[in-house]
């Protein structure tokens, strides 16, 4: 009886295995074919406010369909317990490939040059440590006018490359490199404590490792400070949620002194309890496996008090909350919350985030087509995905961080960014965004096999858009360099005292920063650091009739 049933029950299995691929993966990729041959000839017309509205309004879209899709169970879904985990071999081996993913993304990274506060902060980290980074200790950052950031770990890091790197710049990309490979393998870990299967996980990895939002906050070694912050608070969350799931205080303790480490990197850290408390707040599958109110309620504890202890340090430190300050009065800008700032931080920012692509750069067919094809695989995830009780709380804790990490810098986000300008403060937000997608892709196909072909379908997607960003890196990067050549050749040995006016050197080139600042250090840089040398611009107060005139208009692209 048994030789005869065990063909039956296999070949029923095997039908009803094929009855649900036809019902759902099927549809699913039928729906991103139909999407993108809607979307992609819409992402070819109009210019760069165009696009960028077109996939704002997307981004809408997709966010508000997610939360629906999270807060109203699903009749086809079933509260079983985390996916099941493939053999640990195999999730290393996913690991390796969202490391190398990462790295391949940013390789071109390395031969790029100095632009903007990169030479401000060369100007400051090449003095001795006690002149250099002890003051960002002891008073924090300051403008000329006030201090205004506490960032003394930001300066460290910068400190000790330029004792490894002095003045060869790709020595520095490779620190901001080896810095993203932290935060990449962090989002994998952070998955597995999460205890979602490991097809999630390293989805999740790679889906960061190249998410287009990020060539800011990695190409440019100004940022530093939000590389460093991102990494350590991605930690943090990381020995949180084992000590959720583990207990062992070695975790929580390590949780605290990471978010110390990321809140001494930047400001933008101090979302990380707000992710602590959503993580130990969130529950959990069936009643049976929550702990008593007062045993959960233990950590949370340490979880205000620490935070507490950094913000009062900092305003003691700093005598005040800190930050940009408005022209008008000198209130801090961050405090200048209105209707411009909460569209900002529910609209433009997480649209930015899910979408960074620099519209500013040379309009590009191939870029379109791949966003295209991007948006309506994400619309087909959220249309399509049907998670279980686990997943709505992660789809709902990865909301709260994107929303949350936007909200230090809420002032960026006050009008349209196609550039990009802004984007890096949107660095430790692109996290939840990828757990956020890697969540619903394998909630929407649950074939291990297709769900990795979907994830590296989306990875090269968003490869495209990476490689569109830097591009324009690459440009900014070739004009610092020439103006560095224009100085040799115009002023190859420029007299004691020397004062230049400089012409035709933009502040920003297709949304990079290209010399908002630092210009005069530049010129100082470019002579072996020579003090005496004052630069003048049109922007200046006072331009002495004895200065140098310096034409430097960039060329034609």
């Amino acid at each position: 009886m048994s030789s005869i049933s065990s063909p039956v029950t296999s070949s029923s299995a095997h039908r009803l295995w094929s009855r649900a691929l036809v019902s759902s993966e099927l549809f699913f990729i039928c729906a991103i074919v139909l999407l993108s041959a809607l979307l992609c000839p819409l992402a070819m017309v109009g210019g760069p406010t165009w696009r960028f509205k077109l996939f704002e309004i997307i981004s809408v879209v997709f966010f508000a369909l997610t939360l629906l899709r999270s807060l109203l169970r699903s009749n086809h879904a079933v509260d079983v317990g985390p996916d099941p985990v493939a053999p640990e071999s195999k999730a290393s081996v996913g690991l390796l490939a969202a490391l190398v993913a990462g790295a391949l993304a940013y390789a071109s990274t390395v031969p790029l040059y100095f632009t903007c506060d990169d030479f401000e902060h060369l100007s400051l980290v090449r003095r001795p440590f006690m002149t250099a980074v002890w003051p960002q200790v002891t008073e924090g950052q300051f403008d000329g006018l006030a201090h205004i950031f506490y960032r003394p770990l930001g300066f460290a890091s910068l400190f000790a490359d330029y004792q490894l790197w002095h003045n060869w710049a790709p020595g520095y990309h490779l620190t901001n490199i080896l810095l993203h490979l932290l935060c990449i393998a962090g989002v994998f870990f952070f998955c597995k404590q999460l205890e979602l299967g490991d097809e999630t996980c390293v989805a999740a990895a790679m889906i960061f490792a190249v998410l287009p939002v990020n060539v800011q906050a990695i190409t440019w070694i100004g940022c530093r400070f939000d590389q460093l912050a991102t990494a350590l608070g991605m930690w943090s969350l990381t020995f949180a949620a084992r000590f959720r799931r583990t207990g062992h205080n070695a975790s929580y303790g390590m949780a605290l002194l990471l978010f110390v480490l990321a809140v001494l990197s930047k400001e933008s850290a101090y979302v990380v309890p707000v992710l602590w408390l959503a993580l130990e707040l969130m529950p959990r599958e069936g009643s049976t496996l929550r702990p008593p109110f007062t045993k959960r309620s233990e950590p949370l504890l340490g979880y205000i008090a620490v935070p507490l202890v950094m913000f009062y340090h900092r305003l003691h430190t700093l005598g005040g909350v800190g930050g940009y300050r408005l022209g008008t009065d000198g209130s801090p800008v961050a405090q200048s919350l209105g209707m411009q700032s909460l569209i900002g931080l529910l609209v433009r920012a997480p649209g930015e985030a899910l979408f960074g692509y620099n519209w500013l750069q040379s309009h590009d067919r191939g870029l379109a087509v791949a966003a295209g094809v991007t948006a309506a695989m994400f619309l087909a995830l959220c249309l399509f995905a049907k998670p279980n009780f686990v997943c709505r709380r992660i789809i709902g804790f990865c909301l709260i961080w994107v929303f949350a990490a936007a909200l230090p810098a809420h002032f960026y986000f006050l009008s349209p960014d196609p550039g990009l300008f802004y984007s890096r403060a949107l660095h430790f937000g692109s996290i939840g965004i990828a757990i956020l997608i890697a969540v619903l892709l394998g909630q929407t196909v649950r074939n291990p096999r297709m769900c990795l072909g979907c994830s590296v379908a989306a990875c090269l997607l968003l490869f495209v858009g990476v490689e569109h960003n830097i591009r324009a890196w690459r440009y900014a990067s070739q004009e610092s360099l020439r103006v560095q050549a224009v100085l040799g050749q115009l002023q190859p040995s420029p007299p004691r005292h020397a004062v230049f006016y400089i012409e035709g050197v933009p502040d920003i080139i297709n949304g990079v920063p290209f010399f908002t600042v630092g210009l005069g250090n530049a010129v100082r840089f470019h002579y072996s650091w020579r003090d005496d040398i004052h630069v003048r611009t049109r922007n200046s107060r006072y331009i002495e009739s004895s200065a140098i005139p310096l034409d430097m208009t960039p060329r034609r692209r």
